[in-house]
């Protein structure tokens, strides 16, 4: 392919070590403002400038919103025609990707459907018999936080705490059976049954893996369970993962994100670079020193 440039006259010295460094895991350690997406579409250049295939590079992140200035980001970069390639995309598109291709391979049929909340709580209010939906919505974030925790209904009943977490499970029990006579599926399955995927079937799992050359990640102390598990296995061939994040912003602990996983990813990615970026762009220095 022909040569990207990599323009770096933008970088300070700490965002040129993570963009540069390709060759085994770097963890981007970047507070508010510090430049973390500029250095993620730098180092999706350089990637594409040291040989690598715009289809072998993924850049996920939480939002269809965060995922389109990235798209475009990049683009104003590499250009229109390797931007295209390029896959950007949030982890539940990711999902859907994996799961259009060989969703078959675990029980899903090509035309699955994929449920909205509304959708969700019409599924559960059957399954659990109830027309409260306050009440159906407390089993769904029941059942969202043990489907991130990568629990099954039977598992989210040995670790149910209390009588009202007991009915949860067994209402999941129930939500499972229906999702799975429909075919359909939640925003939850997008990130567990891709990584079920992964697990079960050993060509899949090859496949998935050899796409991939370079995984980048934005805000990753954000990930959960699964979604934390899903990159790691799609990762685990090549070991080229670049996350980025802050311990300190992390806003989805509701939904099971744990910032631990961002300290003690060093334990998990023998190998691992750490890049601390440590220039704030977006404040004043008399806010940042208050």
């Amino acid at each position: 392919m022909a040569q990207v440039p990599t323009p770096t006259a933008t970088l300070n010295p700490a965002q040129m070590e993570a963009v540069f460094h390709l060759r085994s895991p770097c963890l981007v350690l970047a507070g508010a403002g510090s430049g973390k997406t500029r250095v993620i579409v730098h180092k999706i250049a350089k990637l594409l400038q040291s040989g690598l295939e715009p289809k072998q590079v993924a850049a996920i992140t939480f939002t269809n919103k965060a995922a389109a200035e990235m798209r475009e980001r990049t683009k104003a970069i590499v250009g229109s025609r390797a931007a295209k390639d390029v896959a950007v995309s949030t982890f539940h598109s990711l999902g859907v990707r994996m799961l259009r291709s060989d969703g078959t391979r675990i029980g899903l049929k090509e035309n699955f459907s994929i449920l909205d909340s509304d959708d969700v709580l019409g599924v559960l209010r059957d399954a659990g018999g109830t027309t409260d939906a306050k009440v159906a919505r407390g089993w769904q974030w029941a059942i969202s936080l043990w489907k991130n925790q990568g629990l099954n209904a039977a598992q989210a009943a040995a670790v149910a705490q209390d009588d009202h977490e007991a009915l949860a499970a067994k209402v999941m029990q129930r939500y499972e059976e229906r999702l799975n006579a429909y075919q359909a599926v939640d925003f939850d399955d997008l990130i567990g049954l891709p990584l079920k995927l992964l697990h079960a079937d050993t060509e899949a799992r090859a496949k998935w893996q050899g796409t991939f050359r370079h995984i980048l990640v934005d805000e990753y102390q954000d990930t959960n369970h699964a979604q934390y598990g899903l990159t790691r296995h799609l990762a685990s061939r090549h070991g080229n993962l670049t996350v980025c994040g802050d311990p300190d912003q992390s806003i989805y602990g509701w939904r099971g994100a744990d910032v631990r996983r961002v300290l003690g990813l060093a334990s998990d990615l023998p190998g691992l670079r750490r890049v601390d970026l440590a220039v704030n762009y977006r404040c004043p220095r008399p806010v940042i020193e208050r």
